[in-house]
């Protein structure tokens, strides 16, 4: 699939505009289309199934919509026809009975061989996005690599609500396996070391959890010194000494989820109904908060400007 044509995957009407190399490539019509075209009556028929079956073949979407039908393309598919251009009402007409829309999307699916996708195929896409998830932490990206493989495996495209269940299926698959990886990676008295740390109280009343999750307002001496004593405090849980092995990817995934109030809800759920879910959840936001913490430091030189003012406070005290 050429990069260009991504752009029209899960369309689900006709473009406004569409230009003659777009006409070409999706409207142009072999042999055995042509004679599926021909095979039926009358010229609103003829054009109807060439319009689904381009529009297929454009979208991997079947169409419904029928409110905008470029001027230029109806023109198109005349001349590739050779047939006269009717008046596009004529099609809203024709696909006034149901019976007939669907006989040319289902003619279009078997013309350009595209069929429903199966429960075992949505398990096969499943995998590939749990796969895809991995290395990839942007939604709508994943939305985009959900289509292609749709597209290139001949499956119609999907409702877009579909395809997002199906990654929210990928993320919490991904975020099981993580989990049983913390289990399976360090000492069950580590985790319940980390857990019992993150849910202790500070003196101002919040959590540990809750304070590691604080973002610092700006670069004054005191967000300094907070984010320091941070890093100490992870550093003496020794996290830095385990789960090398989870890519940077899933870490920083677990540091944005620190800023979605959902998200934090549903981890103080998960800790307050399961003692393992909670030490696998704390856990998560322990080394989300450990990248959050790096990359901030490396991203937003942050480092240079701690280093820089406490010298100057240093140099001002003596």
């Amino acid at each position: 699939m050429q990069g260009w044509h991504t752009t029209f995957l899960g369309m689900r009407e006709l473009p406004r505009d569409i230009s003659d190399f777009e006409m070409k490539a999706f409207f142009t019509f072999d042999g055995a289309e042509r004679e599926a075209i021909n095979a039926r009556r009358g010229d609103a028929h003829k054009l109807g199934l060439a319009l689904h079956i381009g529009f297929l073949r454009m979208s991997g979407r079947l169409l419904y919509a029928f409110r905008v039908v470029p001027v230029a393309l109806w023109r198109h598919l005349s001349e590739e026809l050779g047939i006269a251009t009717p008046e596009v009402a004529s099609l809203r007409t024709l696909y006034g009975r149901e019976k007939t829309l669907f006989d040319h999307q289902q003619l279009a699916c078997t013309v350009l061989g595209f069929r429903w996708m199966s429960e075992h195929q949505r398990r096969s896409l499943v995998r590939e996005l749990r796969d895809e998830v991995a290395r990839c932490a942007d939604r709508d990206q994943l939305l985009v690599r959900a289509r292609q493989w749709l597209y290139k495996n001949k499956l119609v495209i999907v409702h877009e609500r579909a395809i997002r269940s199906l990654i929210a299926n990928a993320l919490t698959q991904l975020e099981a396996e993580t989990g049983a990886a913390i289990a399976a990676g360090v000492d069950p008295a580590v985790l319940d070391r980390w857990r019992a740390s993150v849910a202790e109280l500070r003196p101002d009343g919040q959590t540990q959890q809750s304070w590691l999750w604080a973002s610092p307002a700006k670069h004054s001496t005191r967000q300094i010194s907070e984010v320091l004593e941070r890093i100490d405090l992870l550093y003496a849980l020794d996290v830095h000494k385990h789960l090398t092995d989870i890519p940077d990817l899933i870490l920083r995934r677990y540091g944005r989820a620190q800023h979605h109030p959902a998200k934090r809800n549903l981890a103080a759920d998960h800790g307050s109904s399961d003692g393992h879910n909670a030490a696998h959840h704390q856990v998560n936001w322990v080394l989300a908060a450990v990248e959050r913490r790096a990359k901030m430091a490396v991203e937003r030189g942050f480092w240079s400007a701690a280093c820089g003012k406490i010298v100057c406070q240093v140099w001002r005290k003596s």
